[in-house]
């Protein structure tokens, strides 16, 4: 509902709430581990430890915890490569859904919508998840902008949609009014402050073309305050405080005490022969000590054969007092135990490899809960990609009905060996052949994620391949008819002979035909093929009645 002009000065007034100052601290601590900046500032001194020295080394000899946000977000990539879906636009014309998908082809950025979300919004929704997606506007066009909760004073939601926006003052040069910008779903206002006085800006206040105010909330996790929202990794960030303080104090003692100290026995110096004078002058080289102080490779220190009542010098007459690295060893230890609880209580399992392959692809012991929080991931970019749908149609046509946006849900979590080895157990212990396709679609889905034309001709090489889970050997044991064996021993041949081009376009019907004449064109010898026994009539057998 639009504000009047004495709603908007009292909002103002008001100023800003708790909540957004929580969510702006909540910000910068997220900003700081998956973004890894700010992260020399955000230390701070652990009292009765260490002292400010000890404290300003642990900052300039940090590692961010950058990396582990990396890793644990990588299964989110499935989200964007997930088989299924698709996008209905409800629109009533040609012209008009082409005008639509043309806009969206190129939202902003040079990205299309939902790769704008993959690799713009989505880190937003992580580390500002009280941020906005903020859609401006002129005559002719729109484009979404990212509004940081640092920029905004206060805001007023239904859901994950805003109902009117008032962001932070802002000023201009060698003006002492503070200016305000406040929208809501019918305008788009400026507001004036001197004093305690309040104008609109007549020249300033835009009509809103959307209906609604133009925002959406980064995030759609409620808090358990119920006061804004968090981002789906709030909950392992005090682990990632943990792994942080373990690494930067860990890096301190590899600095101060990983080096070697080397040792030995003092000997004489070779200039002055240990008198400490050449030619009655203080020795150059040992300052009149007598001493060898310089370590140089070409030195040898000659000993006396031992008797046997002599104490056998050789091999300490030298060495090195290497520094104590169980403690090293017990950090690293705790940082890889963190780190496997933010995977467990980020994803519901771990990762790990097969014990007996060790070039297996680590893969989750549990994909049920991936597959549960992939889906909540899912639920979120779903719905931010159809609100910013709507946002573009209202704008390019005014009236309209919205989209319906549907994300596949396929995620293929486990890497293909790992998917090959459960098709080959499913045939193995005689699964049903629809079970079989599915597993055998999912390594192909797996294997060529990102390699749409290699999969396009793997599945269809599925569909057209007789007997596609037996192999030639198999074929040839079992009862069936001549010209199935020999249309499962040449489908390869003939396979190899197709064009790439002609694999990716032509339908499966038109390949089958043409397999089929190409069988037809084959002569084979009676001795070419493997003779079958079988129960079942031959094609052109007579049949044989028994009384």
């Amino acid at each position: 509902m639009a504000k009047t002009f004495d709603e908007i000065v009292s909002i103002i007034k008001l100023g800003r709430p708790d909540w957004v100052n929580k969510a702006e601290k909540e910000h910068v601590r997220l900003e700081v581990h998956i973004n890894g900046k700010h992260t020399a500032g955000y230390l701070t001194q652990i009292d009765s430890i260490e002292n400010r020295q000890q404290l300003q080394l642990r900052k300039d000899f940090l590692t961010t915890n950058r990396h582990v946000f990396v890793n644990l977000s990588r299964p989110i990539d499935k989200v964007f490569s997930a088989k299924g879906g698709g996008n209905i636009y409800n629109l009533n014309t040609e012209a008009k859904e082409k005008q639509l998908k043309k806009t969206l082809s190129n939202i902003r950025h040079g990205k299309n919508i939902k790769t704008w979300i993959k690799d713009i919004q989505a880190n937003k929704y992580y580390t500002d998840p009280s941020g906005l997606v903020f859609f401006e506007w002129d005559k002719n066009r729109t484009y979404p902008t990212i509004k940081s909760i640092k920029s905004i004073m206060n805001y007023e939601t239904d859901g994950r949609t805003p109902e009117w926006v008032l962001f932070n003052p802002y000023r201009i040069e060698n003006d002492e009014a503070e200016y305000y910008r406040f929208v809501d779903n019918e305008y788009d206002y400026t507001i004036k402050k001197i004093g305690e006085r309040y104008t609109e800006i007549k020249d300033e206040k835009f009509k809103n073309p959307f209906g609604q105010c133009p925002a959406i909330v980064n995030s759609n996790i409620i808090n358990s305050d119920l006061t804004h929202t968090e981002s789906p990794f709030e909950i392992i960030i005090s682990l990632a405080d943990h792994y942080l303080r373990t690494g930067t104090i860990k890096n301190l003692n590899e600095f101060l005490h990983g080096y070697p100290i080397f040792w030995r026995y003092l000997s004489d110096c070779p200039v002055c022969s240990g008198s400490g004078y050449v030619e009655g002058k203080e020795c150059k080289a040992c300052g009149g000590k007598g001493i060898n102080l310089k370590k140089d490779i070409t030195d040898i220190i000659n000993l006396s054969i031992p008797q046997d009542t002599d104490t056998k010098l050789a091999p300490d007459i030298a060495g090195y007092v290497t520094p104590d690295v169980v403690s090293w060893q017990e950090m690293r230890v705790e940082m890889d135990w963190l780190a496997g609880l933010m995977e467990l209580t980020l994803w519901g399992s771990k990762m790990a490899k097969d014990a007996n392959n060790e070039t297996a692809t680590a893969a989750f012991l549990n994909v049920q809960p991936v597959n549960d929080q992939l889906n909540n991931f899912a639920d979120a970019y779903q719905d931010m990609e159809k609100k910013m749908t709507d946002l573009v149609g209202t704008f390019l046509f005014t009236k309209y009905d919205g989209s319906s946006i549907n994300y596949g849900r396929r995620f293929l979590v486990e890497p293909p060996d790992v998917i090959w080895k459960k098709y080959e157990t499913a045939k193995q212990s005689g699964s049903p052949k629809v079970s079989l396709n599915y597993l055998l679609e999912q390594f192909y889905q797996s294997e060529y994620a990102n390699d749409i034309e290699n999969l396009t001709i793997a599945i269809k090489g599925i569909k057209l391949e007789p007997f596609v889970h037996k192999t030639d050997e198999e074929i040839s044991k079992l009862p069936i008819r001549k010209e199935d064996t020999i249309a499962k021993y040449y489908f390869s041949e003939w396979f190899k002979t197709i064009k790439e081009f002609e694999l990716l376009t032509k339908p499966i019907e038109v390949l089958q035909k043409e397999f089929e004449t190409y069988l037809s064109l084959i002569k084979i010898e009676e001795n070419e093929i493997p003779r079958v026994q079988s129960e079942i009539p031959q094609r052109g057998d007579s049949e044989q009645s028994t009384d």
